[in-house]
Protein backbone atom coordinates (compact mmCIF):
# COMPACT_ATOMS: atom_id res chain seq x y z
CA UNK A 1 0.00 0.00 0.00
CA UNK A 2 1.09 3.12 -1.22
CA UNK A 3 1.80 6.55 0.65
CA UNK A 4 -1.83 8.95 0.89
CA UNK A 5 -1.70 11.53 -1.07
CA UNK A 6 -1.81 15.15 0.79
CA UNK A 7 -3.12 17.91 -1.15
CA UNK A 8 -2.76 21.72 -0.06
CA UNK A 9 -5.00 24.37 -2.08
CA UNK A 10 -2.67 26.98 -3.46
CA UNK A 11 -5.25 28.27 -5.03
CA UNK A 12 -5.38 31.91 -3.77
CA UNK A 13 -1.66 32.77 -4.44
CA UNK A 14 -2.94 33.76 -7.94
CA UNK A 15 -5.16 36.74 -6.33
CA UNK A 16 -3.22 37.45 -3.38
CA UNK A 17 0.40 37.08 -2.21
CA UNK A 18 0.46 38.08 1.64
CA UNK A 19 -1.79 37.06 4.17
CA UNK A 20 -3.26 33.58 4.05
CA UNK A 21 -0.83 33.00 0.72
CA UNK A 22 2.16 33.34 2.40
CA UNK A 23 1.15 31.14 5.13
CA UNK A 24 0.65 28.68 2.58
CA UNK A 25 3.70 29.10 0.67
CA UNK A 26 5.61 29.15 3.73
CA UNK A 27 3.97 25.72 5.12
CA UNK A 28 4.48 24.18 1.75
CA UNK A 29 7.84 24.59 1.08
CA UNK A 30 8.83 22.89 4.97
CA UNK A 31 6.32 20.32 4.43
CA UNK A 32 8.12 19.25 1.70
CA UNK A 33 11.45 18.98 3.33
CA UNK A 34 10.23 17.51 6.34
CA UNK A 35 12.88 14.41 7.07
CA UNK A 36 10.99 11.05 7.47
CA UNK A 37 7.39 12.73 5.40
CA UNK A 38 5.22 9.83 5.21
CA UNK A 39 2.42 11.26 2.72
CA UNK A 40 2.98 12.60 -1.15
CA UNK A 41 2.11 16.49 -1.37
CA UNK A 42 0.54 17.50 -4.34
CA UNK A 43 0.28 21.35 -4.50
CA UNK A 44 -2.94 22.91 -6.70
CA UNK A 45 -2.52 26.01 -8.39
CA UNK A 46 -5.03 28.28 -10.04
CA UNK A 47 -4.46 27.27 -13.56
CA UNK A 48 -3.38 30.74 -14.27
CA UNK A 49 -0.76 31.10 -11.75
CA UNK A 50 2.81 31.60 -13.47
CA UNK A 51 4.54 32.34 -9.94
CA UNK A 52 6.08 28.69 -9.60
CA UNK A 53 9.90 29.56 -8.96
CA UNK A 54 9.00 28.52 -5.30
CA UNK A 55 8.13 25.18 -5.61
CA UNK A 56 10.34 22.46 -4.12
CA UNK A 57 11.88 20.07 -6.05
CA UNK A 58 10.10 16.88 -6.54
CA UNK A 59 6.47 18.29 -5.33
CA UNK A 60 3.63 17.29 -7.70
CA UNK A 61 2.14 20.62 -8.98
CA UNK A 62 -1.24 20.54 -10.44
CA UNK A 63 -3.64 23.18 -12.38
CA UNK A 64 -6.93 23.67 -10.61
CA UNK A 65 -9.58 24.93 -13.13
CA UNK A 66 -11.85 26.21 -10.53
CA UNK A 67 -10.88 29.99 -9.06
CA UNK A 68 -10.70 30.98 -5.53
CA UNK A 69 -13.70 32.81 -4.12
CA UNK A 70 -15.49 32.26 -7.43
CA UNK A 71 -19.14 32.49 -6.89
CA UNK A 72 -19.80 29.21 -8.48
CA UNK A 73 -16.80 27.57 -6.05
CA UNK A 74 -19.04 25.34 -4.11
CA UNK A 75 -20.67 23.72 -6.59
CA UNK A 76 -17.41 23.47 -8.87
CA UNK A 77 -14.49 23.23 -6.90
CA UNK A 78 -16.13 20.03 -5.16
CA UNK A 79 -16.85 18.78 -8.82
CA UNK A 80 -13.82 19.07 -10.10
CA UNK A 81 -11.67 17.53 -7.07
CA UNK A 82 -14.04 14.21 -7.95
CA UNK A 83 -13.23 14.34 -11.13
CA UNK A 84 -9.76 15.35 -11.61
CA UNK A 85 -8.45 14.41 -8.21
CA UNK A 86 -10.29 10.38 -7.38
CA UNK A 87 -6.96 9.58 -5.54
CA UNK A 88 -6.48 12.55 -2.98
CA UNK A 89 -6.26 10.88 0.27
CA UNK A 90 -6.83 14.20 2.19
CA UNK A 91 -7.17 18.18 1.40
CA UNK A 92 -5.70 20.94 3.46
CA UNK A 93 -7.26 23.88 2.78
CA UNK A 94 -5.60 26.83 4.54
CA UNK A 95 -8.19 29.80 3.39
CA UNK A 96 -11.37 28.18 6.13
CA UNK A 97 -13.04 26.36 3.95
CA UNK A 98 -13.19 22.92 3.30
CA UNK A 99 -15.74 21.83 0.33
CA UNK A 100 -17.34 18.86 -0.12
CA UNK A 101 -15.89 15.29 -1.01
CA UNK A 102 -14.86 12.28 -0.13
CA UNK A 103 -11.16 13.01 0.91
CA UNK A 104 -10.25 13.91 4.43
CA UNK A 105 -10.26 17.30 5.61
CA UNK A 106 -8.22 20.05 7.45
CA UNK A 107 -8.96 23.56 7.63
CA UNK A 108 -6.90 26.91 8.42
CA UNK A 109 -8.75 29.44 10.74
CA UNK A 110 -6.40 32.12 10.81
CA UNK A 111 -9.03 34.74 12.56
CA UNK A 112 -13.03 34.84 13.50
CA UNK A 113 -13.04 38.88 14.26
CA UNK A 114 -15.56 38.89 11.28
CA UNK A 115 -18.30 36.83 12.53
CA UNK A 116 -18.97 39.60 15.38
CA UNK A 117 -18.22 41.94 13.76
CA UNK A 118 -19.35 41.30 10.07
CA UNK A 119 -19.65 45.07 8.99
CA UNK A 120 -15.59 44.84 8.17
CA UNK A 121 -16.40 42.30 5.73
CA UNK A 122 -16.77 43.23 1.56
CA UNK A 123 -20.10 41.91 0.24
CA UNK A 124 -17.67 39.03 -1.50
CA UNK A 125 -15.81 38.31 1.46
CA UNK A 126 -19.18 37.73 3.34
CA UNK A 127 -20.21 35.44 0.60
CA UNK A 128 -16.97 33.35 1.08
CA UNK A 129 -16.13 33.06 4.41
CA UNK A 130 -20.16 33.00 5.49
CA UNK A 131 -19.31 29.37 5.03
CA UNK A 132 -16.60 29.22 7.61
CA UNK A 133 -18.92 27.15 10.50
CA UNK A 134 -20.29 24.93 8.19
CA UNK A 135 -17.10 24.21 7.08
CA UNK A 136 -16.02 23.44 10.83
CA UNK A 137 -18.66 21.23 11.33
CA UNK A 138 -17.06 19.62 7.85
CA UNK A 139 -13.57 19.02 8.54
CA UNK A 140 -11.77 16.63 10.62
CA UNK A 141 -9.59 18.80 11.69
CA UNK A 142 -9.28 22.25 12.51
CA UNK A 143 -5.88 23.58 12.90
CA UNK A 144 -6.03 27.17 14.44
CA UNK A 145 -3.15 29.76 13.76
CA UNK A 146 -3.18 30.93 17.38
CA UNK A 147 -4.84 30.16 21.57
CA UNK A 148 -6.88 33.53 20.72
CA UNK A 149 -8.17 32.22 17.48
CA UNK A 150 -8.33 28.33 18.78
CA UNK A 151 -10.87 29.98 21.65
CA UNK A 152 -12.87 31.68 19.34
CA UNK A 153 -13.35 28.29 17.18
CA UNK A 154 -14.49 26.75 20.52
CA UNK A 155 -16.70 29.81 21.88
CA UNK A 156 -18.05 30.65 17.83
CA UNK A 157 -18.96 26.78 16.34
CA UNK A 158 -19.38 24.56 20.10
CA UNK A 159 -17.52 22.18 21.90
CA UNK A 160 -17.44 19.25 19.15
CA UNK A 161 -15.59 22.22 16.92
CA UNK A 162 -12.97 23.00 19.57
CA UNK A 163 -12.22 19.27 20.60
CA UNK A 164 -11.08 18.82 16.65
CA UNK A 165 -9.01 22.05 16.95
CA UNK A 166 -4.96 22.16 17.28
CA UNK A 167 -2.90 24.92 17.84
CA UNK A 168 -0.21 25.10 14.99
CA UNK A 169 1.52 28.60 15.01
CA UNK A 170 3.04 30.03 11.61
CA UNK A 171 6.24 31.40 11.20
CA UNK A 172 7.70 34.64 9.11
CA UNK A 173 8.92 34.71 5.77
CA UNK A 174 12.79 34.31 5.49
CA UNK A 175 14.46 37.74 5.48
CA UNK A 176 16.11 38.66 1.91
CA UNK A 177 18.49 40.48 3.94
CA UNK A 178 20.46 38.86 6.43
CA UNK A 179 21.90 41.78 8.45
CA UNK A 180 20.18 44.58 9.94
CA UNK A 181 21.01 47.44 7.97
CA UNK A 182 22.01 51.05 9.29
CA UNK A 183 18.97 53.11 9.50
CA UNK A 184 17.59 55.45 6.60
CA UNK A 185 19.19 59.03 6.79
CA UNK A 186 15.34 59.95 7.93
CA UNK A 187 14.28 57.47 10.75
CA UNK A 188 11.14 55.95 10.60
CA UNK A 189 8.83 53.66 12.10
CA UNK A 190 6.57 51.37 9.73
CA UNK A 191 3.25 50.50 9.81
CA UNK A 192 2.31 47.38 7.15
CA UNK A 193 -1.55 46.39 6.96
CA UNK A 194 -4.61 47.15 4.94
CA UNK A 195 -6.35 50.23 5.30
CA UNK A 196 -9.44 48.81 7.41
CA UNK A 197 -11.12 49.59 10.50
CA UNK A 198 -9.03 46.16 12.29
CA UNK A 199 -5.78 47.61 11.59
CA UNK A 200 -6.40 50.71 13.75
CA UNK A 201 -5.03 53.11 11.53
CA UNK A 202 -6.72 56.17 12.51
CA UNK A 203 -5.52 55.80 15.93
CA UNK A 204 -1.76 55.68 15.17
CA UNK A 205 -2.12 58.70 13.27
CA UNK A 206 -4.23 60.33 16.18
CA UNK A 207 -0.89 59.22 18.30
CA UNK A 208 1.16 60.83 15.66
CA UNK A 209 -0.41 63.90 16.35
CA UNK A 210 0.19 63.64 20.88
CA UNK A 211 2.87 65.82 21.70
CA UNK A 212 4.98 62.94 22.93
CA UNK A 213 5.53 61.36 19.31
CA UNK A 214 5.67 65.24 17.75
CA UNK A 215 9.52 64.19 16.89
CA UNK A 216 8.27 60.43 15.15
CA UNK A 217 7.92 60.05 11.52
CA UNK A 218 6.35 56.85 9.89
CA UNK A 219 6.13 54.65 6.73
CA UNK A 220 3.05 53.50 5.99
CA UNK A 221 2.71 50.63 3.76
CA UNK A 222 -0.22 48.81 2.16
CA UNK A 223 -3.38 49.19 0.50
CA UNK A 224 -7.01 49.94 0.65
CA UNK A 225 -9.57 47.57 1.70
CA UNK A 226 -12.78 48.11 2.95
CA UNK A 227 -15.10 50.66 5.54
CA UNK A 228 -12.37 52.71 6.22
CA UNK A 229 -12.22 56.57 5.54
CA UNK A 230 -9.03 57.91 3.74
CA UNK A 231 -5.98 57.89 6.09
CA UNK A 232 -4.21 59.99 3.87
CA UNK A 233 -6.96 62.86 3.89
CA UNK A 234 -6.83 61.99 8.34
CA UNK A 235 -3.06 62.85 8.16
CA UNK A 236 -3.91 65.59 6.34
CA UNK A 237 -6.21 67.12 8.83
CA UNK A 238 -4.27 66.34 12.39
CA UNK A 239 -1.26 67.97 10.83
CA UNK A 240 1.34 64.79 10.10
CA UNK A 241 0.78 64.65 6.51
CA UNK A 242 4.71 65.57 6.48
CA UNK A 243 5.68 63.09 9.28
CA UNK A 244 3.25 59.97 7.68
CA UNK A 245 4.77 58.55 4.35
CA UNK A 246 2.17 56.42 2.23
CA UNK A 247 4.24 53.76 0.41
CA UNK A 248 1.38 52.08 -1.02
CA UNK A 249 2.00 48.45 -2.05
CA UNK A 250 5.76 47.38 -2.19
CA UNK A 251 7.41 43.77 -3.41
CA UNK A 252 8.76 41.69 -1.33
CA UNK A 253 12.55 42.98 -1.65
CA UNK A 254 11.25 46.57 -0.77
CA UNK A 255 9.37 45.73 2.27
CA UNK A 256 12.55 43.68 3.16
CA UNK A 257 14.49 46.40 3.01
CA UNK A 258 12.16 48.93 4.91
CA UNK A 259 12.23 46.62 7.54
CA UNK A 260 15.93 46.31 7.57
CA UNK A 261 16.00 50.12 8.17
CA UNK A 262 13.23 51.08 10.21
CA UNK A 263 13.45 52.58 13.49
CA UNK A 264 10.48 50.59 15.11
CA UNK A 265 7.80 48.75 14.31
CA UNK A 266 4.05 49.27 15.46
CA UNK A 267 0.80 47.38 14.88
CA UNK A 268 -2.25 49.05 17.10
CA UNK A 269 -4.44 46.52 15.68
CA UNK A 270 -7.98 45.49 17.34
CA UNK A 271 -7.77 42.17 16.81
CA UNK A 272 -5.34 39.67 14.88
CA UNK A 273 -6.02 35.90 14.83
CA UNK A 274 -1.96 35.81 14.81
CA UNK A 275 0.26 39.33 13.88
CA UNK A 276 2.64 37.78 11.45
CA UNK A 277 3.73 41.36 10.85
CA UNK A 278 5.26 41.28 14.48
CA UNK A 279 7.04 38.02 14.20
CA UNK A 280 8.63 39.10 10.73
CA UNK A 281 9.88 42.82 12.56
CA UNK A 282 11.12 40.67 15.81
CA UNK A 283 12.85 38.17 13.20
CA UNK A 284 14.92 41.09 11.53
CA UNK A 285 15.59 42.85 14.82
CA UNK A 286 13.23 45.54 14.35
CA UNK A 287 11.74 46.88 17.99
CA UNK A 288 8.24 46.65 18.29
CA UNK A 289 4.97 48.42 19.84
CA UNK A 290 1.71 46.74 19.45
CA UNK A 291 -1.68 46.61 20.78
CA UNK A 292 -2.87 44.05 23.79
CA UNK A 293 -5.35 42.77 21.60
CA UNK A 294 -6.30 39.77 19.86
CA UNK A 295 -3.62 37.15 19.44
CA UNK A 296 -0.76 39.95 19.46
CA UNK A 297 -0.10 39.68 23.11
CA UNK A 298 0.54 35.51 22.77
CA UNK A 299 2.91 36.11 19.58
CA UNK A 300 4.67 39.28 20.89
CA UNK A 301 5.41 37.95 24.39
CA UNK A 302 7.57 40.24 26.55
CA UNK A 303 9.26 41.31 23.12
CA UNK A 304 7.24 44.24 22.52
CA UNK A 305 5.51 47.67 24.26
CA UNK A 306 2.05 47.05 24.52
CA UNK A 307 -0.73 49.26 24.62
CA UNK A 308 -4.82 49.62 24.90
CA UNK A 309 -5.76 49.52 21.02
CA UNK A 310 -8.00 52.49 22.00
CA UNK A 311 -5.67 54.58 23.86
CA UNK A 312 -3.98 56.73 21.50
CA UNK A 313 -1.83 58.49 24.48
CA UNK A 314 -0.43 55.72 25.64
CA UNK A 315 0.57 54.18 22.28
CA UNK A 316 2.15 57.88 21.63
CA UNK A 317 4.54 57.53 24.71
CA UNK A 318 5.54 54.23 23.81
CA UNK A 319 6.14 55.82 20.10
CA UNK A 320 7.99 58.69 21.88
CA UNK A 321 10.43 56.53 24.25
CA UNK A 322 11.09 54.34 21.36
CA UNK A 323 12.03 56.69 18.88
CA UNK A 324 14.41 59.09 21.56
CA UNK A 325 15.63 55.72 23.56
CA UNK A 326 18.45 53.56 21.78
CA UNK A 327 18.40 51.61 24.75
CA UNK A 328 14.95 50.67 24.72
CA UNK A 329 15.61 49.71 21.28
CA UNK A 330 18.46 47.33 21.76
CA UNK A 331 16.87 45.71 24.74
CA UNK A 332 13.52 45.31 22.75
CA UNK A 333 15.48 44.30 19.31
CA UNK A 334 17.39 41.47 21.35
CA UNK A 335 14.13 40.36 23.04
CA UNK A 336 12.22 40.23 19.56
CA UNK A 337 15.05 38.11 18.11
CA UNK A 338 14.67 36.01 20.78
CA UNK A 339 10.96 35.51 20.77
CA UNK A 340 10.81 34.97 16.74
CA UNK A 341 13.25 32.32 16.94
CA UNK A 342 10.48 30.20 19.00
CA UNK A 343 8.05 30.47 15.77
CA UNK A 344 9.73 28.46 12.84
CA UNK A 345 8.12 26.80 9.34
CA UNK A 346 9.88 23.25 10.48
CA UNK A 347 8.02 22.82 13.52
CA UNK A 348 4.61 24.27 12.19
CA UNK A 349 5.34 21.66 9.26
CA UNK A 350 6.24 19.09 11.82
CA UNK A 351 2.92 19.62 13.69
CA UNK A 352 0.95 19.99 10.85
CA UNK A 353 1.99 16.73 10.10
CA UNK A 354 0.61 15.18 12.59
CA UNK A 355 -2.55 16.81 12.34
CA UNK A 356 -2.89 15.36 8.95
CA UNK A 357 -1.84 11.68 10.82
CA UNK A 358 -4.72 11.93 13.23
CA UNK A 359 -7.16 13.28 10.76
CA UNK A 360 -6.06 10.04 8.40
CA UNK A 361 -6.61 7.77 11.19
CA UNK A 362 -3.16 7.25 11.58
CA UNK A 363 -1.91 8.77 14.95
Amino acid sequence: MGRPTVGIDCRLMQYRRAGISQYTRGLAIALAGLPGRDFELVLLLDRRDRDVAWIPPGVSAQRAITPAHHRFERWAWPLELAVRYPGLALLHSPDFIAPAGRFRKVVTVHDLYFVEHPEVMSADGARYYGGTANSAARADRIIAVSAHTAADIGRHFGPAAAAKTIVVHEAGAIPLIAARSEEAAQPYILFVGTFEPRKNLDTLLRALAQPEAVAVNLIIVGEPGWGTGGPAQLAQELGVAGRARFAGRVDDAELDALYARARGFVMPSLSEGFGLPVLEAMARGVPVVCAAAGALPEIAGAAALLHAPSDETALANHLGALWADPGLRADLARRGLAQAARFTWVRAARETAAVYRAALGHA
